[in-house]
């Protein structure tokens, strides 16, 4: 046999065995409508309620959170931040249609917005009255849908994933990274979680998400940590389906 014709039928094998051993993108994880509560703490002071939800109009999901000061804060402001993100899937990719991120209470003031046009390849941001447009990569994430990127990565079997990102007004590079698993005490049960820190590029905080094995999607508890700043700490207490 022709040397040449040898070494690239060599390569070529070489190739088809790596493909083989390389994660296979696997089937879209199978999403269920849910609404969970949560304690929102400022350190170890309970400051808030939380809410998470995601509910599903035809081939839209919507991914929704809202906080809702309690005790003394609720006395000290009227603000009710919250987020809510639209998309759709399309063979295993999320499509983010639109997001936004406001201060309910405060005349529902808009800090951000997102519109997404898939079909031109570019995303239109608003953030405090700077408008932006940017490329769009195959596939961008944002602090909602970021936990699906979780649940893919779980299903997968991958330590580590670096995607776009929607972060004030900007797409940047976001980096989700899977640390020892852990256990978790809430409401007095114990439970084994698996862990994720995310990193964003240009900022310095971290955010730490923990999930049950069977609920990869639905986050237990939310930390975020900041150099030189109070943590923040969401923590799950119910869920309705």
């Amino acid at each position: 046999m022709n040397p040449t014709r040898r070494l690239i039928g060599t390569i070529t094998l070489c190739c088809l065995l790596a493909a083989q051993l390389l994660p296979v993108v696997s089937a879209e994880v199978q999403l269920t409508a849910f609404q969970a509560s949560y304690k929102f703490y400022y350190g170890k002071l309970k400051v808030a309620r939380g809410q998470i939800k995601l509910s599903q109009s035809g081939d839209l999901w919507h991914w929704s959170l809202t906080t809702h000061p309690t005790g003394l804060l609720s006395l000290i402001t009227r603000k009710e931040p919250y987020s809510e993100t639209f998309f759709t899937r399309l063979q295993g990719k999320i499509k983010i249609q639109n997001l936004t991120i406001a201060d309910e209470g405060e005349g529902d003031k808009q800090l951000e917005t997102a519109q997404f046009d898939w079909h031109r390849k570019q995303v239109d941001t608003l953030r405090k009255g700077k408008r932006n447009v940017h490329p769009l990569s195959e596939e961008v994430y944002d602090y909602l849908t970021v936990h699906l990127l979780s649940a893919k990565m779980q299903e997968q079997g991958l330590d580590h994933a670096l995607v776009d990102f929607v972060y004030k007004g900007r797409l940047v590079k976001a980096e989700l990274r899977r640390l020892e698993d852990a256990r978790l005490e809430i409401n007095k049960e114990e439970f084994d979680v698996i862990v994720m820190e995310q990193t964003v590029e240009g900022s310095s905080t971290k955010s730490t998400y923990y999930y049950k094995a069977d609920t990869p999607y639905l986050p237990m508890k939310i930390k975020t940590v900041k150099p030189g700043k109070t943590s923040t700490t969401l923590i799950f207490q119910s869920l309705t389906r």
